[in-house]
């Protein structure tokens, strides 16, 4: 077996282990392998293809380094999309112990006051989102919502 073909399959175990562990580095790693596997292919000796998968490496980890820390860097406020709920009005349905159901857009939704120490609302109440956490509304407390009016069906 060549040294063109041994890297060759090399690269492609360990992209095959990138892509069931998705560390990001293996790309790098794998790309390198890729890379000498091609240089040995076109001829050049195992030596060389050794060289040339180290050189990728050397400039390949630092790269999917500086590309990982980029894809997870939270992103700054102005680039986030705003919650088109927050301002949106909701009727609180029932209270229990696991928190509020109310009632927005034609279903009942699980919500919680934003501040957990406000006065709890009575059913009936009319709230105002604040933010939403997945599928649970965080509401305003029932002081800060008093001046607003029933929403209009």
């Amino acid at each position: 077996m060549t040294a063109g073909a041994i890297l060759a399959i090399l690269a492609a175990a360990v992209l095959a282990i990138e892509l069931a562990t998705m560390t990001f580095y293996l790309i790098a790693v794998a790309a390198a392998l890729g890379a000498g596997s091609i240089a040995a292919f076109a001829g050049d000796s195992a030596g060389m293809a050794i060289v040339v998968v180290v050189i990728a490496a050397l400039v390949g980890l630092p790269a999917a380094t500086i590309v990982r820390r980029r894809l997870l860097r939270p992103r700054p406020e102005w680039a986030q999309v705003a919650c088109p709920d927050v301002g949106q009005l909701v009727r609180v349905e029932t209270i229990s112990a696991e928190g509020l159901r109310v009632a927005y857009r034609d279903t009942s939704w699980q919500a919680r006051l934003e501040s957990p120490s406000a006065a709890p609302p009575a059913i009936g109440d009319i709230l105002t989102i604040v933010d939403r956490q997945g599928s649970e509304l965080i509401l305003a407390s029932p002081a800060a919502a008093q001046d607003i009016k029933q929403p209009q069906r």
